[in-house]
């Protein structure tokens, strides 16, 4: 990107972040402070045990506000020196963090629990969530030649559902979807997608991983017949006719989980002060990325090389919430869907203040671990008798509720709600109180019929 034109966007940024300045009263106190006093947010939460980090990136668009907290100068404000790693896949961010050269990074959901209960037994944790939503299904060409469209031109979804699965049952063998890794939310979203159909994902197709920049060329080649994954690979493959989406993860479950800031819990008992300092950072630099005259200028800073190193119009579609579904027939399908990315807060028909998008909600850990069970993922097969514990242990929201209260953020008042059916596509409600039940409702899941109890 020329020069002129980043300073212009850089700009662009900084105007939007003014704007937004004005228009909060109370939500955050450098927004009516003078943003030149770097002490008063550096002195926060006492002195920091260590002021340079190395975080983790991966080319996502998920990873906006860690990009947004370097480039505007979040980090500095609270004291921190930090330095970008841009990680190859997810595998590369579980590995520098279980092993050290990362201090913490955007991971995947569902990684902290996965490297805990998992072959790894690394104390990995959540200290919160990064963004809610933000995830497609991407489809091949044989697809559409088959007859399937994008949802959007469905009546409901059984129709879709119907027309999917008799496609899938009449290929000579399963067809290959890629996810970008097993502890990913694009995993069990997709397993859930497939299984409302009724199509098995364990027998009735093949998934295969890879990493996220990679999938579009995987598609290209005929090397997979689709994937689930981040943005911006599905909006690309709309764009350049490489594939169409059929689904996008918001419409899956309105609301759910996207990528977390992970780090190791040694590392939070030596540096707590940092780990407090770091999380109230990355809470502005979300709150900045939910300001909508703030996103085009973060898709052209995301576009960079040394980010996601794509062309700035494909991350624009999907921050913007104009949505390409694509196809093979020369139309444009683009949908305005304004939550397909909420870092921070987005008023919806799901989301309420103060239930906004940052939190770490223990519930949302209950469903994980009702899906690693349901697809026997973890050596677990019944839910476990001292889950409260489990889930305690990888999310330990003392550190949250420290750096949220620092910044005037409302909490709520419990740390568990009930998910209603009307934002799962099967329309099936999640009650984080019975998650025996939950798990004995699905009629596919791993190892059926055995009858899931407490163990």
């Amino acid at each position: 990107m020329e020069r002129r034109h980043f300073l212009k966007y850089l700009s662009l940024a900084s105007a939007g972040f003014s704007l937004a300045a004005c228009e909060s009263n109370n939500f955050f106190d450098f927004l009516t402070g003078d943003r030149s006093s770097k002490d008063s947010q550096a002195s926060s939460f006492g002195k920091l045990e260590k002021t340079y980090l190395t975080l983790g990136t991966i080319p996502v668009t998920e990873c906006a506000p860690l990009i947004v907290a370097k480039e505007q100068g979040f980090f500095e404000r609270y004291g921190l020196n930090v330095g970008l790693s841009k990680q190859n896949d997810w595998q590369a961010v579980q590995d520098g963090l279980v092993e050290g050269n990362l201090d913490a990074s955007p991971a995947l959901f569902g990684m902290p629990m996965f490297s805990q209960l998992g072959s790894a037994d690394a104390p990995m944790v959540s200290l919160m969530v990064l963004n809610l939503n933000g995830g497609s299904i991407t489809l091949d060409k044989k697809a559409w030649e088959a007859g399937i469209r994008p949802s959007t031109e469905y009546f409901q979804f059984q129709e879709f559902a119907d027309a999917y699965r008799k496609y899938v049952k009449g290929l000579d063998e399963p067809p290959k979807l890629a996810i970008n890794f097993s502890a990913s939310m694009e995993n069990y979203l997709s397993r859930y997608w497939l299984s409302a159909m009724g199509i098995n994902p364990e027998k009735d197709i093949e998934m295969v991983e890879f990493p996220p920049s990679q999938m579009i060329y995987k598609i290209q080649a005929g090397v997979v017949n689709g994937y689930c994954v981040s943005e911006p690979w599905n909006q690309q493959a709309a764009w350049e006719n490489i594939g169409f989406t059929s689904y996008v993860s918001r419409n899956i479950w309105k609301g759910h989980p996207g990528i977390v800031l992970a780090t190791m819990q040694p590392w939070i008992e030596e540096n707590p002060n940092t780990a407090r300092a770091l999380v109230a950072a990355l809470l502005e630099a979300c709150r900045f990325c939910d300001q909508r005259e703030n996103r085009q200028s973060i898709a052209q800073i995301l576009s960079q090389s040394q980010y996601l190193d794509t062309d700035a119009q494909y991350i624009e579609a999907s921050l913007l919430g104009n949505y390409h579904y694509g196809g093979f027939d020369e139309q444009q399908r683009v949908v305005k869907i304004p939550d397909y990315y909420i870092f921070h807060y987005q008023d919806t028909d799901y989301l309420q203040s103060p239930e906004h998008a940052n939190y770490p909600w223990r519930s949302h850990g209950i469903w994980l671990l009702t899906q690693m069970i349901r697809w026997r993922q973890i050596d677990i097969y019944d839910y476990p008798s001292d889950a409260d514990e489990i889930i305690d242990r990888i999310y330990p929201t003392e550190i949250y509720k420290d750096a949220a209260e620092k910044l005037n953020l409302p909490l709520p008042s419990d740390q568990l709600k009930i998910e209603p059916a009307e934002v799962f596509i099967d329309k099936q409600e999640f009650d984080p109180s019975k998650p025996t039940e939950y798990l004995n409702s699905f009629p596919l899941r791993a190892g059926r019929p055995r009858i899931l109890a407490l163990s």
